[in-house]
């Protein structure tokens, strides 16, 4: 069993799916998985998923990259964890981490 699927249905709010077409309705919107940009081996930047990539109501669509500390550092953002504490526990960039923090307040409100 892979921990980070796990540990989303654990943790993640009940609005969590709320991106997914309602109702077995079709969806007729663009859709857009929820995304950050973030550039974490100093390179370019690029968008990756902060959710993960099985909740998607069209897998076979384009979409950012999906890297299970990003994932893992939203949820605990969402939690509360700071930018700094973030950085420390899943190795990810200090200014990434501060832009995951961003998308999860957002999130929020």
């Amino acid at each position: 069993m892979r921990l980070l699927p796990h540990l989303t249905k654990l943790t993640a709010p009940a609005q969590r799916h709320l991106h997914a077409s309602g109702g077995g309705r079709p969806h007729t919107a663009e859709h857009a998985c929820p995304r950050v940009h973030l550039s974490l081996s100093g390179g370019a930047g690029r968008d990756y998923l902060l959710d993960d990539p099985g909740t998607c109501p069209r897998p076979g669509t384009a979409h950012a990259v999906y890297d299970p500390r990003v994932h893992l550092a939203y949820i605990l953002a969402r939690q509360g964890h700071d930018a700094h504490w973030l950085a420390r526990f899943t190795d990810l960039p200090l200014p990434a981490a501060h832009r995951i923090v961003e998308a999860a307040a957002l999130a929020h409100a």
